[in-house]
């Protein structure tokens, strides 16, 4: 498939969701291809975020096909490659027990995001909205939400919704998310 057409099968995938992205496929010198993928509604997104989003716009068997050797980018506009920043696989898993715990027992994170959506109806946004007020309300660096974060999404929480119903699974919103879902 070629760069020009790669783009518009991904266009097709991706503008229902994403009506204004723009989506470049180059090769590189190496004989190797790049897709990057340029949305406003990335800015306040975290890197896995932006991908998770994206993989699951994008049906399974094109990825595998198409895009599975692919070097990917998930910038907002007027990002670079090489400002993005995030936590490796290694480094979350040394943090995830403590910083689970501490969310859990020792805060009242888990207690205060449950009420929201149990109590006041809160909707979801697809981001971190409300759990990012949270955590600064409970007085957490940049920093520290930055892990927190990444610990969240390695465990499958990429959103204030699924932080409940896939990371902690004992809360009164999880529990009746997933007596509906059954």
């Amino acid at each position: 498939m070629t760069t020009d057409e790669l783009q518009e099968k991904l266009g097709e995938f991706l503008k229902p969701k994403y009506p204004d992205i723009k989506i470049e496929v180059t090769d590189t010198s190496q004989n190797y291809r790049e897709v990057y993928f340029i949305e406003e509604k990335f800015r306040d997104l975290f890197l896995l975020q932006r991908y998770h989003y994206l993989v699951h716009s994008i049906p399974e068997e094109f990825l595998k096909e198409h895009l599975a050797d692919c070097a990917w980018f998930e910038l907002a506009p007027g990002e670079s490659p090489e400002e993005l920043n995030f936590l490796d696989d290694e480094d979350v898993t040394e943090i995830k027990d403590i910083l689970l715990a501490i969310l859990k027992d020792r805060v009242d994170f888990v207690e205060k995001l449950d009420a929201l959506f149990c109590t006041e109806s809160a909707k979801c946004f697809d981001d971190f909205r409300h759990s990012k007020k949270i955590l600064r309300e409970l007085d957490f660096s940049d920093q520290e939400q930055f892990d927190i974060f990444h610990v969240l999404m390695h465990e499958g929480g990429f959103c204030d919704c699924e932080i409940l119903y896939n990371v902690f699974r004992e809360s009164e919103y999880a529990q009746t998310y997933w007596k509906q879902n059954r």
